[in-house]
């Protein structure tokens, strides 16, 4: 068997919505690909690896907030989700599918569901330094070495985390202005926004078993054209910014575990 992500349909999308977070599903599965402990939820749900409930809602139209997403019960010991919510405005969700937008969003957000930037606190995995600062750091080891990979530098001993951007975007992405179009920065592209093995490294990193073959090609941008790059605010809310909800999640019992 496999990891396994199960979509929950709770209304509010159209077939062809629903076929995108299937996609999406699909996507993080060839990346994740061991099982974790099954869970049985308080109403006596068994949960094997992930369940995600997914949904379309009327919140305040297009360009407000686009809806809320992340992890909402843990397992005990390796704080990693079992159950997520992604939550998003009806509105928002025609507006990203016009603009060819939405599976990269989705792929982004059931990321963070996952754990990607959600989980990375002191509370939970502890993989950050500098939370809060001008100079946030992810500390992972495996994205570490990838990260030098890619800069050619063994001696960067760190992962630069973005340090602008709303709540929901500081602290919870690799750095804009130094990663560019990869997908788990806080900004999407017009064009390509690949997951690299970077972000593979991340999940390794979390506790995830992962295939870094699942990886799309990325290089590091040119520093110098980048530095002339300006942060466009509508493409940060197709991601993150403050425009996206987070949840509190909580911490299952050891007893939840049954595997």
């Amino acid at each position: 068997m496999s990891f396994s992500i199960e979509v929950r349909f709770l209304g509010g999308l159209t077939p062809s919505q629903q076929e995108i977070f299937d996609i999406a599903a699909c996507r993080w599965q060839k990346i994740i690909t061991g099982e974790l402990p099954r869970v049985q939820l308080a109403n006596g749900e068994i949960i094997d690896d992930v369940r995600i409930d997914a949904q379309g809602t009327n919140i305040d139209g297009a360009s407000g907030i686009l809806g809320q997403a992340g992890p909402t019960q843990l397992r005990a010991g390796s704080f990693l989700p079992a159950t997520g919510i992604m939550r998003f405005d009806s509105a928002d969700l025609a507006r990203l599918e016009a603009e060819n937008s939405l599976k990269d969003v989705i792929i982004h957000e059931m990321g963070h569901v996952l754990g990607f930037g959600t989980l990375w606190s002191s509370q939970f995995l502890n993989l950050i330094t500098g939370e809060g600062t001008e100079n946030p750091q992810f500390t992972g080891e495996n994205a570490i070495n990838e990260y030098k990979t890619l800069a050619n530098n063994t001696e960067l001993d760190t992962v630069p985390l973005a340090n602008t951007g709303g709540e929901g975007t500081r602290d919870g992405h690799w750095r804009e202005l130094v990663f560019d179009n990869e997908l788990m920065t806080g900004f999407i592209d017009n064009e390509d926004n690949p997951i690299s093995k970077m972000s593979i490294g991340a999940f390794q990193d979390m506790g995830y078993q992962v295939d870094y073959k699942a990886a799309d090609a990325y290089e590091l941008p040119d520093p110098t054209l980048l530095s002339l790059k300006e942060l466009n605010a509508n493409n940060q809310c197709k991601m993150c910014s403050k425009k996206i909800l987070r949840c509190d999640p909580i911490i299952l019992s050891e007893s939840a575990l049954i595997d």
